[in-house]
């Protein structure tokens, strides 16, 4: 059987809408790890610490917390995400919030007094939740927010300080400038699954101290892109929020019409038959599946049911010694 990762990014919505805490993230998650529990399959969680930050002192913060540490009990891996822009967060009701500044929406936006302090805040209290529960888990991984690692030079010493060795943010030969918000340029990276880095994670360094583990990413072609979106209509989510991203105008969405269209492999949005007919063809021995219970559909659980049953999920630490 193909080995695959599965991670999923543990946030609410970044927009004018967060959505309802539950709804969003706590129901889709526990049916997320109901199931890998029933297959016997592991996950990488990026818990968003800066949310749980601005949760600490609020009624809700007991049960993300809870949930965090079942995942811990159950076997699941444990990353450091970061949403800085959570430093702008509005709440407007009860665990619900709403974004209408973008000035920190990536973490090089902060000045670096404030991004160290932010992150080892960050990893101090994702921490103190694990250890109350498994005081011998070190958490070493992490994902950008917005995967917006670069420059990494810039997290390089806090990173070392705090532990992280492991970085789950590339997106293979993909590109998105779309600044104060998204800016990530994969091109010209190692062609690579796994490789090491120092300072710079497009440079590979095979005495490095960090290493990049790059997410899964394949070609679809632009009719199965065009069919996709119309089954996936059907489809409905279960989070209630609205995300950060902008509505592209049509000659800003024709300007990026390929033969070929990037995708990540995820369960967000992709229809089954559709993802099926991909991976099956894509020649990997490992895979890095990215998901979101945000965006989970019934659709979803299938497609996660799926790879449960005909693939052989793996711990990251695994991955890293293959």
């Amino acid at each position: 059987m193909k080995k695959i990762l599965l991670t999923y990014d543990y946030e609410l919505f970044l927009g004018s809408d967060s959505g309802d805490l539950y709804n969003t993230l706590i129901n889709p998650t526990e049916k997320i790890l109901e199931m890998l529990n029933k297959y016997q399959a592991k996950g990488l969680f990026f818990i968003d610490a800066t949310f749980l930050l601005t949760i600490r002192n609020l009624e809700c913060f007991d049960k993300v917390k809870k949930q965090i540490q079942s995942m811990v009990i159950s076997g699941h891996d444990i990353g450091l995400h970061i949403h800085s822009h959570w430093l702008d967060a509005k709440l407007v009701d009860n665990c619900r919030w709403q974004f209408n500044e973008y000035r920190y929406f990536r973490l090089h936006n902060l000045e670096d007094k404030d991004l160290e302090k932010l992150i080892k805040d960050c990893y101090k209290i994702l921490s103190i939740i694990v250890y109350e529960v498994k005081k011998d888990y070190n958490i070493e991984t992490f994902r950008a927010g917005g995967w917006s690692i670069q420059p990494f030079k810039k997290l390089n010493c806090i990173f070392r300080d705090i532990g992280i060795r492991y970085d789950f943010s590339v997106l293979p030969d993909m590109v998105n400038d779309d600044r104060p918000k998204h800016y990530y340029d994969f091109r010209n990276f190692p062609n690579k699954d796994i490789w090491q880095f120092n300072d710079d994670i497009s440079k590979e360094d095979n005495n490095g101290y960090f290493t990049a583990i790059s997410n899964t990413v394949f070609n679809m072609n632009i009719f199965d892109l065009i069919k996709n979106k119309k089954i996936i209509k059907n489809y409905k989510i279960v989070g209630d929020g609205r995300g950060a991203g902008k509505k592209k105008s049509f000659f800003e969405q024709l300007k990026r019409v390929r033969w070929n269209v990037k995708q990540i492999l995820s369960s967000d949005g992709i229809d089954i038959n559709i993802f099926i007919k991909y991976i099956s063809t894509l020649d990997k021995r490992i895979f890095v599946y990215v998901s979101h219970p945000k965006l989970f559909s019934d659709n979803s659980f299938e497609v996660l049911e799926y790879i449960c049953k005909n693939f052989y999920c793996i711990n990251y630490n695994k991955l890293v010694k293959v």
